[in-house]
């Protein structure tokens, strides 16, 4: 089974900004959607250029405090857009096999991969998905 087959059966929405993106949007877009793990950053051609995590943003300012207080340490800290805090990210493509991506998933120790086609973001496969798929292929 390929990446193609699952990788929009439960999260269709990915959400995406810009390099020169403010960091407190990017707080903000984890904050109305709890179930958000990632935000995309892309550029003006919609190629992925990075991924940002909320983890990535506690530990970037303060990883002593508590996700409540980290827009108060943002505006005293030098995070100024999603470029300062995002990490090159770990991709699969649409072709790629579930089993590949399974991989990718557990050397890199992330939950939901970005899946690219021509360089261009086209969704995220989330470890639900996965699983979902790697059940479904074994029947």
């Amino acid at each position: 089974m390929k990446v193609r087959d699952v990788y929009k059966k439960f999260s269709e929405k990915v959400d995406t900004v810009k390099p020169n993106t403010p960091i407190n949007k990017v707080v903000k877009i984890f904050m109305e959607n709890k179930k958000r793990r990632n935000v995309y950053v892309v550029d003006d051609s919609e190629n992925l250029t990075g991924l940002i995590t909320v983890n990535e943003i506690f530990t970037s300012v303060r990883p002593d405090i508590s996700p409540n207080k980290i827009l108060f340490f943002i505006h005293k800290s030098n995070i100024k857009t999603a470029k300062d805090v995002m990490t090159e990210p770990e991709i699969v493509k649409l072709d790629d096999s579930l089993e590949d991506a399974l991989r990718v998933a557990e050397v890199f120790k992330i939950q939901d991969i970005p899946v690219c086609k021509n360089g261009k973001l086209v969704g995220e496969l989330d470890v639900f998905e996965l699983v979902y798929g790697l059940m479904k292929s074994k029947k």
